[in-house]
């Protein structure tokens, strides 16, 4: 029974080291300190070949280690009615907002896609779902499901309502965050605003 139990309690104990790491770079990802792996396996309380043996990279923990808010349904709370344009707004502030809460986070995750193209696909497009969210009622209500306009209209938002838009009004045009956050949120609206004007409703 000893024997066979070994490779259980072996399991067990790697589970509770991965988790343990996690847990310590999910800490400092929230405390806005400095993103290192020697700092997260300190703070895990293991080596930091240990860490490594777990995470190949500090970008494969940090994706494990970021809890994705889920913006829609802090949308879906605070929403109210279905103008496209005040919804749009409000998703574009949500997405700043958990943006800046785990900046230095995103900011190596962006990093790490630019550097290495390939892995771009790895990022979680949770952007796409919030906009969509969004537009659903006017969507619905006009009877616009599968209109190309409508999926032009995403694509456009999904430029705007971004981190690297975010990062573009902090670093290149000098707007502390929350400024940054409402230019986001009004070109945002604008966007949907001009969009909203031009595409005809679908008839019966």
């Amino acid at each position: 029974m000893d024997e066979q139990s070994r490779p259980r309690r072996r399991t067990n104990q790697l589970e509770r080291t991965r988790s343990a790491i996690v847990a310590a770079a999910r800490q400092l990802v929230d405390s806005g300190a400095e993103i290192r792996m020697s700092a997260i396996a300190a703070e895990a309380r293991v080596s930091e070949a240990t860490a490594y043996r777990h995470f190949p990279d500090l970008i494969s923990l940090l994706r494990a280690a970021v809890l994705v808010e889920d913006q829609v349904a802090v949308l879906r709370s605070v929403a109210e009615g279905d103008d496209p344009v005040e919804r749009i707004g409000q998703a574009a502030e949500i997405l700043g907002r958990s943006v800046l809460r785990r900046e230095g986070a995103v900011r190596a995750l962006v990093s790490s896609t630019i550097a290495k193209p390939g892995t771009a696909k790895e990022r979680p497009a949770h952007r796409f779902g919030l906009i969509e969210h969004a537009l659903a009622p006017w969507v619905e209500r006009n009877g616009l499901a599968g209109h190309e306009a409508v999926a032009q209209l995403v694509r456009d938002l999904a430029v705007v309502i971004s981190a690297e838009s975010l990062f573009t009004l902090i670093d290149l045009c000098g707007l502390d965050p929350q400024e940054a956050v409402a230019g986001l949120a009004a070109t945002a609206r604008r966007t949907t605003a001009a969009a909203v004007a031009t595409i005809t409703p679908a008839t019966d």
